[in-house]
């Protein structure tokens, strides 16, 4: 770096990116938040790379070349969502670099996500939710909600563990599978158990990946589409294995 102007605006722009790569964010936000902040920092041709592993960054064709790796990706939309708005504070003139570089460390070190015990509850919930458009019966509303509710913590605490990729998923899915074929048989509800498999099931379905793999898709970035759609289809798979899996035992 040629001064300490370049090397607090490469740090501020490399965590600002590895923030929202790291949660979530498509790979067109994340290029474009960048270049936005370079920009603001009278960096004209500042160039950048992103795919889902790390990030590969310049100021300009005269300096040097730095990159992140990103070691876990989980969804965070609170934490893009702060990103964005210090960078158009940054682009606005309206903060400082060292004052945007003290707030990305915070939102950096803080998990900035609800207790899992929240979270437990809202995918009951939702569970819920899609047991009502599915046009499911009543009776089935503690299964769901309990199926729901325990696969969605299973999956969760599972990838806390940092348990190897689509495992916590295939747990999840036959246990919550298990419990929806084995609910349905003591209450004698055979004929609504579709509805309320699925109802039960969508809590840890990869909506986020799938809708940013289109996003990317759209934005030209085409390793990225192919390598998130990858991982939801592979995920996808998990989830299928396990309620196939419920179905032969039970």
């Amino acid at each position: 770096m040629n001064s300490e102007r370049d090397k607090i605006t490469m740090t501020v722009i490399l965590l600002a990116g590895k923030i929202l790569l790291s949660s979530g964010a498509e790979v067109s936000r994340v290029e474009d938040t960048m270049r936005r902040m370079a920009i603001s920092m009278g960096y004209y041709n500042s160039q950048g790379y992103v795919i889902n592993v790390f990030i590969n960054f310049s100021l300009s064709e005269d300096h040097d070349t730095r990159i992140v790796r990103i070691n876990k990706n989980i969804t965070n939309l609170l934490k893009i969502f702060q990103v964005n708005t210090i960078s158009r504070q940054l682009s606005s003139n309206t903060l400082s670099i060292y004052e945007a570089h003290r707030l990305l460390q915070n939102i950096d070190r803080t998990s900035l996500s609800s207790p899992l015990w929240q979270k437990v509850i809202a995918a009951g919930i939702i569970s819920l939710s899609f047991l009502y458009l599915l046009n499911g019966e009543w009776i089935n509303v503690p299964i769901t909600l309990l199926a729901g509710a325990i696969g969605y913590l299973i999956v969760e605490y599972m990838q806390s563990k940092s348990l190897t990729m689509f495992i916590p998923e295939f747990v999840g899915s036959f246990i919550l599978g298990s419990i929806v074929i084995l609910g349905s048989q003591m209450i004698h509800t055979y004929e609504s158990l579709g509805p309320t498999m699925i109802a039960s099931v969508m809590p840890i379905v990869p909506g986020v990946v799938i809708t940013t793999a289109i996003q990317d898709l759209f934005s030209r970035h085409m390793l990225m589409f192919t390598a998130k759609f990858l991982e939801a289809l592979v995920i996808a798979f998990a989830i299928g294995s396990g309620i196939a899996i419920a179905y032969l035992i039970y």
